[in-house]
């Protein structure tokens, strides 16, 4: 039975925090001089069992994948409400119906990338996209109704309209597939947290959709294309208005930032554009946007009446394993220490 309270879920996630990674441990293993040696000490944790289990230090995205299927499984027996919880991880859902779309395109039958962590199975997805794009009667809208009808709205009704395009063009363009999936996740996203009266929820994720459209506006300026083509890819669900955004892209990229000097992000857009002017990559944009989010989350994980501390789990594994997977990453292919450690996200604990 499920649990009904958030204070139940609450105590099982305290019981758990002492137990993610410490910066501490992170920095014994970005000490170690081999990728066995890293894996060794990461031994000693939590995650003993699962390195215990590879064949090869090389295949430790195993191990991590497991490790995400884990949290969505501890997650689901302790959320009062599954419906809300979901929305943490309905982008894997997202990103699967992505690479099989374009692998539908492209005639690959076994593409790669594809995530294990969403709320549908993979099968299903697949399964249901093979189906869609081999029948022969594509067209007919009450058919493409039929083909889609097992999926959630916020993947059906884009993924319809999608294959319609599609069907009608032979050809799409992949931003395309990209934006409508996108848009229509967080518009679901959205519609559930003012149906629940999820305050904290929409906060977050008004936050989360403004740090990724100003890493839009930078890519497409980066690029040298113009404003017309950045709205195209905008989430009109932040917080940021358009007209800041587009004041924000006349600018040079030397004064980019001074546009939200006035906004809680400023910090974030200074050091991460001077980071792009320097090294012409997102990263420390990137990992500035994911301390930037893991704070807020941090700074109500006070409330235990709520769901809050389990949104903090949750994102306090998701960084825990993209570090483990940056120190891997790095060891695998001699990158210096102090190299590895300046993409290292911050930690929960």
């Amino acid at each position: 039975m499920r649990p009904t309270t958030y204070q139940y879920a609450t105590g099982r996630i305290w019981a758990l925090e002492p137990k993610l990674l410490t910066f501490d441990r992170m920095e014994r293993m970005l000490d170690a001089e081999t990728v066995q040696e890293a894996l060794k000490i990461l031994s000693e944790t939590e995650y003993g069992s699962k390195v215990s289990e590879l064949s090869s230090p090389h295949d430790y995205e195993f191990l991590l994948a497991s490790e995400l299927r884990v949290l969505y499984e501890f997650i689901k027996t302790v959320t009062p409400d599954e419906e809300l919880t979901d929305l943490f991880f309905i982008k894997y859902d997202v990103h699967n119906a992505k690479v099989l779309l374009k692998a539908s395109f492209l005639g690959m039958e076994d593409p790669e990338f594809l995530s294990e962590m969403g709320t549908l199975p993979l099968d299903k997805l697949r399964g249901t996209l093979e189906e869609a794009f081999k029948s022969d009667d594509s067209t007919d809208k009450e058919n493409t109704d039929v083909l889609y009808s097992d999926l959630p709205e916020y993947l059906r009704e884009p993924l319809k309209k999608i294959h319609e395009d599609y069907t009608l063009k032979k050809m799409i363009d992949p931003q395309h597939i990209d934006v409508a999936l996108d848009r229509a996740m967080y518009r679901y996203i959205f519609k559930v947290c003012r149906e629940k009266r999820q305050t904290f929820m929409e906060a977050y994720f008004k936050r989360e959709v403004d740090l990724i459209n100003i890493r839009s506006l930078l890519r497409v300026k980066n690029i040298g294309a113009d404003f017309t083509f950045a709205k195209e890819v905008f989430m009109p669900y932040g917080y940021i208005e358009e007209a800041m955004l587009e004041e924000a892209f006349e600018r040079s990229f030397d004064t980019v930032s001074d546009s939200f000097s006035s906004t809680m992000y400023f910090d974030v857009v200074d050091r991460g554009v001077k980071s792009l002017l320097s090294t012409n990559t997102f990263t420390e944009y990137e990992r500035l946007s994911g301390n930037f989010l893991l704070d807020y989350v941090k700074s109500q994980r006070g409330d235990f009446m709520g769901i809050q501390p389990i949104a903090g789990y949750i994102l306090a594994k998701e960084n825990e394993i993209e570090n483990i997977r940056v120190i891997m990453v790095g060891k695998v292919n001699n990158i210096p220490a102090d190299k590895i450690r300046e993409r290292l996200r911050d930690t929960y604990v």
